[in-house]
């Protein structure tokens, strides 16, 4: 069921092609990161694409209720197995998850990249979303984080499915960031800005892509 809702700026308004694309969107928390890549995923819906969206920092079911503000229900989709959540939070409230689709520590890098590999080859067409890979790397070695996200996007690339990796400014190695921006297709940028009247945007630009279909700073909400 829709409900009334502020249009989020699409990734493809951005940059046009998105198939077998990956991009790495950087900003401080509350930047809009994060209503960014749920607005990417309902775009795939439509597009009949799958979504997988890995949640380090909420509950699955807050995101839900997040997607719902944004205008779509993604009950159906997750209904049909067209939409799933890899739930890489809820065990920090120690109780046990009954949940194949989840892990018992986000240090289990190796639980985390088995379940990721398991949706991604079992897809057709895959939009992943990963929020955040700042939270991965709080607790674990940036090289284990790197190779973690390397994997990730080479099995993307080699399904030519997409997906997109949220990352917290500020949190994480530069050297980390920098190898990660080295496999990604494209990069985009995220900051709250003043606007003339000094009323503060969510803000974003394309740092970099393969094409781009916007350039500078543009408001995330049109």
């Amino acid at each position: 069921m829709a409900t009334e809702a502020r249009t989020t700026i699409r990734l493809k308004n951005l940059v046009g092609k998105t198939d077998a694309q990956i991009f790495l969107i950087i900003g401080p928390p509350g930047s809009g990161k994060e209503s960014f890549a749920m607005q990417y995923l309902i775009d795939g819906f439509t597009e009949k694409d799958n979504g997988v969206f890995l949640t380090t920092d909420c509950f699955p079911e807050e995101i839900i209720e997040k997607m719902k503000k944004l205008g779509t229900d993604p009950t159906p989709y997750i209904s049909s197995k067209a939409f799933e959540f890899i739930d890489a939070f809820s065990y920090r409230t120690g109780e046990k998850i009954n949940n194949k689709l989840a892990v018992d520590h986000i240090q289990d890098l190796t639980s985390l990249s088995v379940i990721v590999k398991k949706l991604i080859d079992s897809q057709e067409k895959l939009r992943l979303v990963i929020n955040t890979i700042s939270t991965i790397s709080v607790y674990n070695p940036g090289l284990a984080l790197l190779d973690f996200i390397q994997a990730q996007v080479a099995r993307l690339k080699q399904k030519n499915h997409s997906g997109i990796l949220i990352a917290h400014e500020g949190m994480m190695e530069e050297k980390v960031i920098q190898g990660i921006k080295a496999i990604v297709d494209g990069v985009i940028e995220f900051k709250p800005l003043e606007d003339e009247n000094g009323v503060l945007q969510r803000r974003l630009r394309v740092v970099y892509a393969p094409n781009i279909k916007k350039s500078g700073w543009i408001n995330l909400y049109q």
